[in-house]
């Protein structure tokens, strides 16, 4: 535990998950995230990939433009992972961070914008902005589809945007002579009243800076790089927690969560608050190699009991064909023993499995990075009372030691309980 002031969140705590190799509309890299605070749906940023063409463009557009005129791509799904709409951003940055705002049932997303290159000829926001989400459509920067974009300075370059949920805040980020957070009352900049609240430069140790979000007096970054034969398993992902109120660092934490993933590369942050509890999101992009893919892991805000941490409830666990439920239908959570965090399964399946066979698909929630296993009961058949069942990366949930000489009829799911990463 790393809580030193009231409202953090522990980054040293036990990982959940949000979202597990997730495909959207695009083939790049994730760059950034948010969460809608009512639906639950995540937003996610993206440079756009080789080769579109849009309305009103002569040809289709190279990676390298598109990455150099800061075209973004934005995919919206469900918590489940299920893509519902996307939309495309000309002109607008690299996606390094985003704002989601529900106005009564209208989603409003503030992103960077009026993009300019870096020396690497790749575009940065030099501005922020906001406009409502609309499936399918493209926006352009300079035109009535956004707002009027701001910006702390003229001189300020990397302008990017989170909203704090606790404090209804907007909070930019940017460099000018170093590199700087600053608040705003998120109602006032929605109507172009922009009156900073406080400007911190905290210390940050230097890494490769990949996401950050505000909750509660608390700053929260993301920092590291893809694996690599520089940088193997486990990778160098750190998370550090920075006190508003002062500007000085309060925890930094090395990250070994979703060790399984490939390439892995830290992207984006994000906070949501479910059922009064607050819960810290960070991002990996996925897949070596492409099309990427995005992973979205948790950290909960929940409080203990004697060393037990719900981070995800009870959740079903949808059965393949030709398995039935045997009494109670199986399901799964996630809970933290001493810090470790655990699947844990309960319910039946009954049928006739005369060979390896798989039981059912877990949800994103539930699904590892790196496969856990327990033995549970079994009909005893020969002698045999107990079978081998694993919970995978690739969502299945499999039942093992079933033969045609010694077919298994029904499996108990109580007894699993498995280290889980």
């Amino acid at each position: 535990m790393s809580v030193t002031i009231e409202g953090q969140i522990d980054i040293a705590g036990p990982v959940g998950k949000l979202l597990h190799r997730r495909r959207l509309h695009n083939a790049t890299v994730m760059q950034s995230f948010g969460i809608d605070p009512v639906s639950g749906d995540v937003f996610v940023l993206q440079v756009m990939e080789d080769g579109i063409q849009l309305a009103g463009e002569t040809a289709p557009v190279s990676y390298d433009t598109r990455k150099a005129d800061g075209d973004l791509c934005l995919t919206r799904l469900t918590e489940a992972g299920v893509k519902t709409g996307y939309m495309y951003l000309r002109g607008f940055g690299h996606g390094v961070s985003l704002g989601v705002e529900n106005r009564a049932g209208t989603i409003w997303l503030w992103t960077e914008t009026a993009s300019k290159p870096n020396s690497k000829n790749e575009g940065y926001g030099s501005a922020v902005t906001s406009f409502p989400y609309a499936a399918g459509d493209v926006v352009t920067y300079g035109t009535t589809r956004h707002t009027q974009p701001y910006t702390p300075d003229p001189a300020a370059r990397f302008i990017t945007p989170t909203i704090d949920r606790a404090t209804n805040e907007l909070v930019l980020r940017f460099s000018l002579n170093g590199t700087h957070w600053e608040r705003y009352d998120l109602a006032k900049a929605a109507n172009g009243v922009w009156e900073p609240v406080q400007r911190i430069t905290p210390a940050l140790p230097s890494a490769v800076f990949q996401g950050y979000a505000s909750h509660a007096g608390i700053l929260y970054t993301l920092q590291g790089e893809a694996y690599s034969a520089a940088n193997p398993l486990p990778g160098n992902t750190y998370l550090t927690a920075i006190e508003w109120a002062t500007g000085n660092l309060l925890d930094r934490q090395f990250s070994a969560a979703a060790p399984g993933l490939e390439y892995r590369e830290p992207e984006g942050m994000a906070v949501s608050v479910r059922g009064g509890v607050p819960h810290l999101h960070f991002g990996f992009a996925c897949e070596d190699p492409g099309p990427r893919t995005c992973t979205v892991v948790s950290l909960s805000g929940a409080p203990e009991t004697d060393g037990v941490k719900v981070l995800t409830d009870w959740q079903p666990i949808t059965l393949a064909a030709g398995v039935s439920v045997d009494q109670n239908a199986p399901q799964g959570r996630l809970i933290s023993l001493a810090g470790t965090t655990t699947l844990q399964l309960s319910g039946g399946v009954k049928g006739s499995f005369d060979a390896d066979t798989v039981l059912g698909y877990l949800p994103d929630s539930l699904t590892p990075s790196v496969t856990a296993r327990a033995n549970v009961p079994r009909n005893n058949n020969g002698g045999y009372s107990v079978a081998r069942v694993e919970a995978g990366p690739d969502r299945e949930l499999r039942l093992f030691g079933g033969r045609s000489t010694n077919v298994i009829t029904w499996a108990q799911l109580d007894s699993f309980s498995a280290a889980w990463r």
